[in-house]
């Protein structure tokens, strides 16, 4: 079992804070960890932030925070050999976790990025849906392969939408309690704090819901 299953499981902690936007600077960021960090599980910065402040910038975040958990939001999609000097760049900077998308498959892809993340100890997180309706036609039709895929690479976290109650309780229900489950989307759609806890996430992520606010 990866890190993430201590951070979430063993705390008893159910937020994830999505960090993306680039209108937060470094130091912002620092002060909302510092002012979140016995409410929050896990930080997930995302691709726009590491893009625009440089992944060396974003590991000031993490340095002065060692004993937290942050997961480089990449949601990688290529290749193996792209996806591991991505992961590489992310573990140096200090992150405990990474994202990568399921459907790029195993061979060639996945089984690589499985080894990479396990030779240096860096969680391996799955996303498995997506919140965007246009994924209903294209990933969510992939689920019963992707949970082939699953089984095969044996990540240490899955991303399921909120929005997609049915498809978080149907890998609950099929993958057990093995993987920690985390679920974006929170006030997309109409989906309120707590509906994917109850469909069996473990953690929800939240952003500007947090973000945004002044306290």
């Amino acid at each position: 079992m990866g890190l993430i299953h201590r951070y979430i499981r063993e705390r008893g902690r159910t937020v994830v804070l999505s960090i993306d936007s680039p209108r937060y600077d470094i130091n912002e960021v620092l002060k909302i960890v510092n002012e979140t960090s016995d409410l929050v599980a896990v930080y997930k910065v995302g691709l726009p932030y590491i893009l625009h402040y440089g992944v060396r910038q974003v590991s000031r975040i993490i340095n002065e925070h060692p004993d937290l958990y942050f997961i480089a939001d990449l949601k990688l999609a290529d290749i193996g050999s792209i996806m591991t000097l991505s992961i590489s760049e992310v573990f140096n900077a200090g992150f405990k976790g990474v994202t990568a998308h399921a459907f790029v498959g195993v061979s060639g892809a996945l089984d690589e990025v499985a080894r990479m993340c396990r030779s240096l100890g860096i969680d391996l997180i799955l996303q498995t849906t997506m919140t965007n309706s246009g994924s209903i036609s294209t990933i969510d039709k992939l689920i019963p392969e992707l949970k082939t895929i699953l089984s095969s690479i044996d990540p240490d976290a899955l991303i399921a939408a909120a929005n997609k109650s049915s498809v978080i309780r149907d890998l609950r229900r099929s993958m057990g309690w093995k993987h920690v489950i985390l679920s974006p989307g929170i006030m997309v759609s109409a989906i309120h704090p707590g509906e994917a806890l109850c469909s069996g996430a473990d953690a929800e992520i939240v952003g500007r819901l947090v973000l945004s606010s002044p306290s």
